[in-house]
């Protein structure tokens, strides 16, 4: 295993940013392969003896792999330099057992609680300042933790904090959270409170279409054309729309307008063919 003390950083960063406490002890779990199930449990048997716990020697599900994972865990206290000497330890012993070291994880060191749960997460907020709420919303985002970062987010929307920045980010969480119906609601009151703000728009005409309701897409990618008239994906946005409510010929205007204004949109290219290929039936 690759061992990079920046992996280790940035999920200790995640847990702090949760509130989790490194000075409590944690349920850290350690991976082994290979195709030998024999030195794996070799190898289980010297940890064991070393105070870990037994979970699992079970081969990979896919059909295509003849190799077997040994999952083995044990309660402890680890700093950054800690944990970085373990995993070089665990390093070592693979390739004295000659085995692959296939990395680490963690959990609560009560396996019927969630590491974070929503409301030790909301109790961790509370102790907090607003503004610093709204950075810890912003770095849970920028890690990807996008259901932690939902309920920082709304602290800050709910305490009338940055309400427009709030809802348009919290948005982007819904959005890989997939659930488009409650981004497009954050995107609407972002436009409310701003019927200047472009991405808003935009979006709103890009979830709509994803969820094939091309009038409303439409609406929205119209207005976003009011807003910028010089987008090429607006104006394909619109000709996409256009084409699936059948008005081919405003299709096909507006895709030679996209083109016109980036004829490197590889989209409004493709749909400029199949177009043309249905006006030739």
């Amino acid at each position: 295993m690759d061992i990079q003390r920046e992996n280790i950083e940035r999920i200790f960063k995640i847990l702090l940013l949760q509130g989790v406490s490194l000075d409590n002890p944690l349920l850290y779990g350690y991976f082994f392969i290979d195709e030998s199930y024999e030195k794996l449990e070799k190898l289980k048997e010297e940890l064991v003896e070393q105070g870990y716990t037994f979970v699992s020697n079970e081969q990979f599900e896919d059909k295509d792999s003849n190799e077997f994972l040994l999952h083995l865990e044990k309660i402890e206290n680890h700093s950054l330099e800690s944990l970085e000497n373990r995993l070089h330890e665990f390093n070592s012993l693979a390739e004295k057992f000659n085995v692959y070291f296939d990395g680490w994880d963690l959990g609560s060191s009560d396996p019927m609680r969630p590491l974070v749960s929503n409301e030790q997460f909301i109790d961790f907020l509370n102790s907090k300042m607003i503004s610093d709420i709204f950075n810890v919303a912003e770095q849970l985002l920028e890690n990807e933790i996008f259901d932690k970062s939902v309920i920082a987010f709304d602290k800050c929307i709910n305490d009338n904090y940055k309400v427009e920045e709030s809802l348009y980010k919290q948005f982007i969480c819904y959005d890989y959270l997939n659930e488009p119906n409650q981004a497009i609601e954050n995107l609407k009151k972002v436009i409310a409170l701003n019927p200047q703000h472009f991405k808003a728009y935009f979006n709103v005409g890009a979830i709509a279409y994803g969820l094939q309701d091309y009038k409303t897409s439409l609406e929205f990618y119209k207005k976003a054309f009011v807003l910028d008239n010089t987008n090429d994906a607006v104006v394909y946005g619109i000709s996409a729309c256009q084409f699936c409510l059948g008005e081919m010929e405003n299709a096909e205007k507006n895709c030679l307008l996209a083109l016109q204004l980036n004829n490197n949109n590889e989209n409004a290219q493709a749909l400029l063919k199949i177009i043309k290929t249905e006006n030739s039936r």
